[in-house]
């Protein structure tokens, strides 16, 4: 299903016919993930990193508030409507091993950025495999 996210993905963000090998690289590098432990982290960067290279650079460092809950820092951002939490590890980038809720809410966080700045603006459907995708994991 993560293959087939991503490929669908590919093809949703990019301009047909046109030629990118930033994108070529980068889904060499998709597969190389796959045989690693945490390559469903690796996604989410792999996602992040994709929609810079199409144009939607999600900077969460620039965007991220901190606050401290019972000694842990949690990330959030916030707008008049609404405030989203941020897993931390997208914003501290660190290599600890993430639990399963945490990478799920990170998929959602990324999806959720695509949806709002790409998918609608352009009259675009949320892709199903992606869905499947998150819905497996859970």
């Amino acid at each position: 299903m993560c293959i087939a996210s991503a490929m669908n993905l590919i093809k949703l963000v990019t301009v047909e016919a046109q030629e990118n090998t930033n994108i070529y690289y980068l889904i060499d590098d998709f597969f190389n993930n796959l045989s690693s432990e945490n390559w469903t982290k690796k996604y989410i960067f792999w996602e992040l990193e994709l929609l810079k290279l199409v144009g939607f650079d999600l900077e969460l460092k620039k965007i991220v508030s901190v606050e401290v809950i019972n000694n842990e820092k949690k990330f959030f951002v916030q707008n008049s409507s609404e405030k989203k939490i941020v897993p931390n590890f997208l914003v501290e980038m660190d290599d600890k091993k993430i639990d399963k809720i945490n990478l799920i809410n990170g998929l959602k966080l990324v999806g959720d950025y695509l949806d709002k700045n790409i998918l609608k603006p352009n009259n675009i459907n949320y892709p199903l495999s992606r869905l499947d995708f998150i819905n497996i994991l859970k």
